[in-house]
C-alpha cells in the first residue's frame, strides 16, 4: 500500500518540472465542471480552486511564464481521496532503542530487559477531554481492527481499565456530539469521489530550475495558498538556512489548519534561534508552544474539501505527543501521564494501520506466525514507522505499568502491568520488522514474562532481532541459542546431537593418536641403544681380528726375518769353506 505521504490528498497540491514546464495537480470533486472552477494564470501569477473557497494554488510564481501557451485540464477519470501521483518530500521518525539491566523482573537471569520509557500511577477519574480522545480512539478503531474477531486486546487499545459506566455530563454530551459530527464529516468525505485537476505552465526560460512553485503572496507577502507556503518555508529553512522567514511562511500556513506545517512550527519552537544583533526575532525557543502546536496536529480535525488544508490528525504528532505526555516536561509544563501517552500512542496506530500493507488479524489465531507474514526489512514508509514505534512504547507502558522501580516522577494516571498486552503490541511491530519489540519477545519468552519461559520461542525472536538490527548493539545472551524463523525444533536437537558425537569421536580419535605419539619417541630411544650397542660390539670385534691379524703379521714378518738371517748366514759359512 502506497505510504500518505506519497499520496494526493484533497486541499493541496502536488507538482513536478521538466526543462520546459511547470505540472501541479490537485484534486476537485467528482461533480465538479469548469463553471465551478475559479482558475486564473498570469505571465508572473497563478490562482486555482473551487469559487467561493480558499484557492488550493494562489501566489507569485518562482519565475514568469508563457501564461498564452499555459493550460489546465480536468480528467474524466474519478478516484478516491488518495491518488499515488509522485512522491512529495515525508517526515521520519527514529525508532527507540531503550534498554537496560533490569533484575527486578528476571531475578535468576542476567538477561536485557527493556528499560520503562513511560510510567502511571495514581488518579482512577478520567477528565472529559481524555474521554473525549478515548472516543476518537474507539471511532478511528483498534491496531487490529480488521480482523473480524474481538479480544481483550483489542479492547485495551480503545478503553481505559479505569472507565467507569456514568452518565455523561452536559460536558461530555457535547463533545460526544462533536465527535459524531467528525465521524459524519470523515463518512462524506471518504464517499466523495475525486477527479484530478491538471495545470501546465510553459516556462519563459526553458531550462530554468525552479526550487518552489510559488515565491510570494498574491497581493501581500503572505497572501498565499498554505501548500505554497509550506514549500516555501522548507525553501528559506533548507535551502537558504533563514529560519525566521521560514517561521513566518509554517505559521501562516498552520494558523489554516495545515498540519505538516503545524509540525515544522513546533519543531522551530524546539530549537534555539539566535538572531544577528539589530534584528528582531520573529520567535524563540518555548518548548510548551512546541507542545501546544504538536498536540493541535495531533487534534486535527478532518474537514470537506476545500474548506482546510487539514486531513486529521497527523499520526507523528501523535506518536510524538505520546511521548511527549509519558516523560513529561517542566520545561513545557507536561505532567507524566501514561494514560494520555496510551491514547495518542494507539491513536497513531489507528490511523496508519488502514494503510499498511499487513494482515495483523493473524495474531488472534493464537497460531505460528508464519515466515511469509513477517518482514525481512526493517519499517520503510513514515505510516510504518510511526505504527511500529507507536506499538513498542505502548508495549513498555503495560510492561512496567504505574509502578516501575527507579522511577523519581511517577504518571498521575494508573496503567495496570500486563506482560501480555506489551507482547501483543511488540508482535506487531515485530511483523514490521522492528528489531528491538522482536529483541523483548525473546526477553519475555527467556524470562517466562507474560509467557511461559519457552527458550526455543525466544532463540527464534532473538535470530529474528539480529537480522533486523542494523545497529549492532542487540547481542544474544549466553543462555539462548538464535535460531532461524522457521527451524525445525526435532531437526536441529538432532543436528546438535550429530554434532555432539561427532566432536567426541574427532576427541577420541586425537586422544588416541596423541598416545601413539607419545610411544614413538620411546621406541625409536630403544632402536638407538640397539644400534649403538651393536655398533660398539662391532667396534670390539673389529678391534680384536686387527689385533689377531697384527700378531699374525707380526708373528709372519719375524719368522721371515729369521729365515733371511739364516739363509745369509748359511751362505756366508759355504763361502768361508
Amino acid at each position: 500500500m502506497v505510504d500518505i505521504d506519497d499520496q494526493l490528498q484533497a486541499n493541496t497540491y502536488i507538482w513536478s518540472q521538466s526543462t520546459d514546464q511547470i505540472t501541479i495537480s490537485f484534486l476537485v470533486p467528482e461533480n465538479c465542471n469548469r463553471k465551478d472552477l475559479d482558475i486564473a494564470i498570469e505571465h508572473q501569477y497563478v490562482r486555482a480552486g473551487l469559487k467561493g473557497q480558499e484557492p488550493v494554488l494562489k501566489g507569485k510564481l518562482f519565475a514568469p511564464v508563457n501564461h498564452y501557451e499555459s493550460l489546465w485540464q480536468l480528467e474524466k477519470i474519478s478516484m478516491s481521496p488518495f491518488s499515488s501521483l509522485t512522491t512529495s518530500p515525508s517526515l521520519s521518525i527514529a525508532s527507540s532503542y531503550a534498554l537496560m539491566s533490569s533484575p527486578n523482573h528476571s531475578p535468576n537471569s542476567s538477561m536485557i530487559l527493556p528499560a520503562p520509557a513511560l510510567t502511571e500511577s495514581l488518579t482512577n477519574e478520567l477528565s472529559a477531554d481524555m474521554q473525549d480522545i478515548y472516543q476518537q480512539a474507539a471511532a478511528l478503531g483498534s491496531a487490529s481492527a480488521r480482523s473480524s474477531s474481538s479480544s481483550v486486546a483489542d479492547e485495551s487499545l480503545t478503553q481505559s481499565p479505569m472507565m467507569v459506566n456514568t452518565p455523561p455530563t452536559e460536558q461530555q454530551q457535547e463533545q460526544q456530539e462533536k465527535q459524531e459530527d467528525k465521524e459524519h464529516a470523515e463518512s462524506a468525505r471518504q464517499a466523495t469521489k475525486y477527479r484530478i485537476l491538471t495545470i501546465h505552465l510553459e516556462k519563459e526560460r526553458e531550462g530554468m530550475e525552479w526550487a518552489v512553485p510559488v515565491s510570494k503572496g498574491w497581493k501581500s507577502d503572505l497572501d498565499i495558498d498554505v501548500t505554497s507556503a509550506y514549500h516555501l518555508g522548507g525553501w528559506f529553512e533548507t535551502r537558504m538556512a533563514d529560519y525566521q522567514n521560514a517561521f513566518r511562511y509554517y505559521l501562516c500556513a498552520a494558523e489554516r489548519n495545515h498540519t505538516k506545517s503545524m509540525m515544522k512550527v513546533a519543531a522551530l519552537y524546539e530549537i534555539d534561534n539566535p538572531q544577528p544583533e539589530g534584528k528582531t526575532a520573529v520567535y524563540e525557543k518555548d518548548l510548551k508552544k512546541a507542545f501546544e502546536w504538536y498536540k493541535r496536529a495531533a487534534d486535527a480535525v478532518i474537514e470537506s474539501s476545500g474548506t482546510s488544508s487539514s486531513s486529521g490528525p497527523d499520526p507523528l504528532a501523535c506518536y510524538i505527543v505520546g511521548n511527549m505526555y509519558g516523560a513529561g516536561s517542566s520545561e513545557a509544563e507536561i505532567e507524566k501521564n501514561y494514560e494520555m501517552a496510551l491514547i495518542y500512542f494507539n491513536r497513531a496506530m489507528n490511523i496508519t494501520a488502514p494503510r499498511i500493507d499487513n494482515e495483523f488479524g493473524i495474531l488472534e489465531e493464537d497460531v505460528e506466525i508464519p515466515k511469509s507474514a513477517l518482514r525481512n526489512h526493517g519499517p520503510h514508509s513514515a505510516d510504518e514507522r510511526a505504527f511500529t514505534s507507536a506499538a513498542f512504547q505502548t508495549g513498555l507502558i503495560y510492561l512496567y505499568g504505574s509502578q516501575p522501580e527507579g522511577e523519581s516522577v511517577r504518571s498521575v494516571t494508573h496503567v495496570e502491568v500486563d506482560p501480555k498486552k506489551a507482547i501483543r503490541y511488540w508482535k506487531e511491530a515485530s511483523m514490521l520488522g522492528h528489531a528491538q519489540a522482536s529483541y523483548n519477545i525473546g526477553i519475555m519468552f527467556a524470562n517466562g514474562m507474560g509467557v511461559d519461559q519457552d527458550l526455543w520461542q525466544a532463540g527464534k525472536w532473538f535470530g529474528r532481532a539480529i537480522k533486523l538490527d542494523t545497529t549492532g548493539k542487540l547481542v544474544v545472551p549466553e543462555e539462548v541459542e538464535a535460531v532461524e524463523w522457521d527451524a525445525n525444533k526435532e531437526e536441529v536437537e538432532k543436528q546438535k546431537k550429530a554434532a555432539a558425537a561427532a566432536a567426541a569421536a574427532a576427541a577420541a580419535s586425537k586422544v588416541g593418536s596423541s598416545s601413539k605419539s607419545r610411544s614413538l619417541p620411546q621406541e625409536k630411544q630403544r632402536q638407538r641403544k640397539e644400534k649403538k650397542g651393536r655398533k660398539k660390539r662391532s667396534k670390539r670385534t673389529k678391534q680384536d681380528d686387527d689385533g689377531t691379524l697384527g700378531l699374525i703379521i707380526a708373528l709372519g714378518s719375524a719368522a721371515a726375518v729369521a729365515g733371511i738371517v739364516y739363509f745369509v748366514y748359511n751362505r756366508a759359512i759355504k763361502k768361508i769353506d
